[in-house]
């Protein structure tokens, strides 16, 4: 799971913190954090490389994702060709969608499958303890979740049985 700034008492570090909650609830993945605020940047093509699936969990800042998350992006080139990869982003009036359908565009340029679902979070949205206010969001994790690991599993196998062809 790719993130940024995992500082405590900010809203993305508790939509962080309770999503990689229900990821290990998830009898599918491993997860590995990579916070872009402590992951030196030479260390990502090979995280990436390694992983089935990739969640980007990230604000929105001015209609957009912030610009080291597309450093990052960008820093890894290869290890995205037909690599599933979700989004659960949070800010503003959109909860972050914005960022999200930015982020779709950036990863159909490397070659990436992006799952269509998402999570979009306002800060009204959580608790002061970092719990979701909507009972049904563990459910649409769930089935996010469900959707990435069918995505990993099937690209897994295909470039294991044939390297894309990028």
């Amino acid at each position: 799971m790719l993130t940024r700034n995992l500082d405590d008492g900010r809203f993305g570090t508790a939509v962080t913190r309770w999503f990689a909650r229900e990821v290990e609830r998830a009898d599918e993945f491993k997860l590995e954090l990579i916070d872009l605020s402590v992951t030196p940047s030479g260390e990502l093509p090979a995280r990436i490389d390694e992983a089935d699936a990739v969640m980007i969990v990230t604000a929105e800042y001015n209609h957009a994702y912030p610009g080291d998350v597309k450093t990052a992006i960008d820093a890894v080139r290869q290890p995205w060709y037909a690599k599933p990869v979700g989004f659960v982003v949070y800010g503003g009036r959109s909860g972050g969608l914005r960022a999200a359908e930015q982020l779709r565009l950036v990863f159909g340029e490397l070659h990436a499958v992006t799952i269509r679902d998402s999570l979009g979070f306002r800060e009204e949205d959580f608790t002061a303890d970092g719990q979701p206010t909507d009972p049904t969001t563990a459910v649409a994790a769930a089935a996010l979740l469900q959707q990435l690991a069918w995505w990993a599993r099937c690209l897994r196998d295909a470039r294991a049985a044939t390297p894309y062809p990028a």
